[in-house]
């Protein structure tokens, strides 16, 4: 184990959930040299997942928000940077340089820039237009919902069916337009689709399928409805836009770092620069069992990317395999994911879907791959050890319904 030197520097760009894990990690394993997190935004690190829900339900106060108290980074010697802009990124000389024309040094650099919304061009500038990504986002959404009662969500995603659902149980009246033939056709099965389909509209949600949006309707800077390909038309008084999100790769385009839907990089997040890692959204990274790299935006990614980079600076061995997982809140319904879906050849339930609480284990031949747990932790919990240790858990098994899933896995352990 190497000993990180006390002079190293290094230069965090971004200052959401992955910067400051990876700040906070250093520091856990002793490394004592510089840290600087620049972030663009005027906000201390902070979560995203909550925005979308509690806090624009006003469930959560903005003080709840933010992931350490303004003391941390005084006590942990971190130097954090609001409000500031990364210009460019100078590899020869290793340091940055802001838009106020100053300049930072570093031995390594992480980019850790996340994602930004996917917008429609024609859009730009209306007034009711919006996005839900960030605290900004999430503020003028919130300031504006008092005024409106009929929103317009394009895009039947997870980020769009949340902000649905808060909506509607804000008394809203709501719409979600998908282009394609089911809803989550990106990130779940068919069976998942449905159920959340039901659940929307059991909530008086009006979700429309394979919409297609032929023309919005204008008027002076605010956006009044849509008309659909099909000819009819929907009103709107605020339309809010779900269609994914890019990765904010400029930075590293432009110094010549490789980029292919996120910045490339290794199994120890470093880039074709071995000064410069990425992690987070903005990362195009290999996992294992996968032959492709994966661009995953989730916050257990970011804090997985930052442990492996902690440890790398920090000369320690990688941590353990972690599987990917998600989670989305939809009224009182929580669904928890682990493991990739795609490419899955059987789809087996356990429980029983019209209870509202269930999973779905999805098999690529007879090898288990992933599950979406609908109200069933122990479901999730369970089969993320079962990915992570490898076990081998069979159809047959997961039809066992006279043991627990944590009784299986135990099983499996011995």
């Amino acid at each position: 184990m190497s000993d990180p030197s006390n002079s190293e520097k290094i230069v965090i760009i971004g200052a959401g959930q992955a910067a400051i894990h990876l700040a906070h990690a250093l520091r856990a394993k002793k490394f004592d040299g510089e840290i600087t997190i620049v972030g663009e935004e005027a906000y201390a690190p902070y979560q995203r997942p909550p925005l979308s829900k509690a806090f624009l339900k006003d469930e959560l106060p903005e003080a709840r928000l933010y992931l350490k108290p303004d003391t941390y980074y005084e006590n942990k010697q971190i130097s954090l940077h609001t409000n500031t802009r990364v210009k460019s990124i100078d590899r020869a000389e290793q340091r940055i340089h802001l838009s106020d024309n100053s300049t930072i040094p570093y031995d390594r650099l992480i980019i850790a820039t996340g994602s930004r919304p996917r917008l429609l061009p024609e859009l730009t500038g209306l007034k009711n237009v919006a996005v839900m990504r960030d605290m900004n986002d999430a503020k003028s959404l919130k300031a504006k919902l008092p005024d409106i009662q009929d929103i317009l969500l394009i895009g039947g995603g997870y980020i769009g069916l949340e902000a649905a659902a808060v909506a509607n149980e804000l008394g809203k009246t709501v719409t979600v337009l998908e282009r394609t033939p089911r809803l989550l056709a990106r990130v779940t099965g068919d069976l998942i689709s449905d159920y959340f389909l039901k659940l929307h509209q059991g909530n008086g949600v009006s979700i429309k399928l394979d919409a297609e949006v032929a023309e919005f309707l204008i008027e002076h800077d605010k956006v009044t409805g849509v008309r659909l390909v099909d000819g009819s038309e929907i009103s709107t008084d605020m339309l809010l836009i779900g269609i994914g999100v890019l990765p904010n790769q400029e930075l590293a385009d432009a110094c010549g770092l490789v980029c292919d839907n996120g910045i490339v990089v290794d199994d120890n997040a470093l880039t074709s620069d071995p000064n410069i890692y990425a992690i987070g959204d903005c990362s195009m990274r290999p996992l294992k069992g996968q032959n492709e790299k994966l661009r995953l935006e989730s916050v257990p990614n970011a804090i997985d990317q930052a442990e492996i980079v902690a440890c790398h600076i920090a000369g320690m061995q990688q941590p353990a395999f972690d599987p990917p997982w998600f989670w989305s809140d939809q009224y009182k319904t929580k669904i928890q994911t682990v493991g990739l879906f795609a490419g899955y050849t059987d789809a087996q339930v356990r429980g029983d879907i019209d209870s509202g609480k269930f999973a779905v284990f999805y098999f690529k031949d007879d090898e288990f791959i992933a599950v979406d747990a609908v109200n069933d932790p122990q479901s999730f919990m369970a089969s993320k050890q079962i990915l992570k240790l490898g076990l081998p858990l069979s159809k047959a098994t997961v039809q066992d319904t006279e043991r627990t899933m944590m009784e299986i896995l135990k099983a499996l352990k011995e």
